[in-house]
């Protein structure tokens, strides 16, 4: 099956049809992969690093944080964006320039998922995406995130900025307790490492948008939960 799924990607190749990016990386990958299907781990890095020049350009062990890619086939991607000099030569960052942006950016992403998933976009001071962080636990009514791997994430990444998203499978898209927690936790982790916040933004399967910085919640929760107003608090305390 795998074999026939292959001749064909090379029969489009060869017609000179248009390749979609996952169908690229796909072939580059039959290398690394004699005989496994290379579909579901070219979509996978594509989750996270948004591009295959995000790809080329990734550490070593930033590519083995991707289920399925190990030491050798994360050394072979790297070692095939250095001998391209693909870092010089590929731009197709994904780039989030405003707030509307992102919403239209997160809703495709979030749109049609039957559990809920939470997603970390990272990116840099011309909002180019540099990493997607995407977490979720296979239910439809929950997710949920160790701290530590949203800082392991900020550490690898060193991103200017973030915005979060994530969806509501059944109900509205107004914020639970448990969200409005989660923001305010999220806030002071980007505090503590010298990143901006810029959105939280939450989606419920008709459609609806609730905005953190739209509803004008996003500065309120910086000035209450940032290492700059526990230190004041902790002074006016003394």
């Amino acid at each position: 099956m795998h074999e026939g799924h292959r001749q064909r990607l090379y029969q489009k190749l060869r017609n000179g049809d248009n390749l979609f990016e996952h169908e690229l990386l796909e072939m580059l990958l039959f290398n690394a992969y004699p005989r496994k299907n290379t579909n579901p781990i070219a979509h996978a890095l594509l989750k996270r690093f948004s591009s295959m020049s995000a790809i080329f350009n990734a550490e070593i062990e930033e590519l083995k944080e991707v289920e399925g890619v190990g030491e050798e086939v994360a050394t072979y991607l790297k070692c095939v964006g250095l001998c391209t000099n693909l870092k010089n030569k590929v731009e197709g960052f994904a780039v989030i320039k405003n707030y509307s942006e992102f919403k239209e950016f997160a809703k495709l992403r979030m749109v049609g998922s039957h559990t809920e998933i939470l997603e970390f976009y990272m990116v840099d001071k011309a909002g180019k995406v540099l990493r997607i962080y995407t977490y979720s636990v296979g239910d439809p009514n929950k997710v949920e995130v160790d701290p530590k791997k949203i800082i392991k994430a900020i550490t690898l990444t060193n991103p200017n900025g973030m915005f979060v998203a994530h969806n509501h499978v059944t109900g509205n898209c107004l914020p639970s307790q448990k969200d409005e927690d989660f923001t305010k936790q999220i806030q002071l982790i980007c505090s503590m490492h010298n990143v901006q916040f810029y959105d939280h933004c939450i989606f419920d399967k008709e459609g609806g948008i609730y905005s953190y910085y739209s509803e004008g919640k996003i500065d309120k929760i910086k000035r209450s939960f940032s290492i700059q107003s526990i230190i004041k608090n902790d002074e006016n305390r003394n």
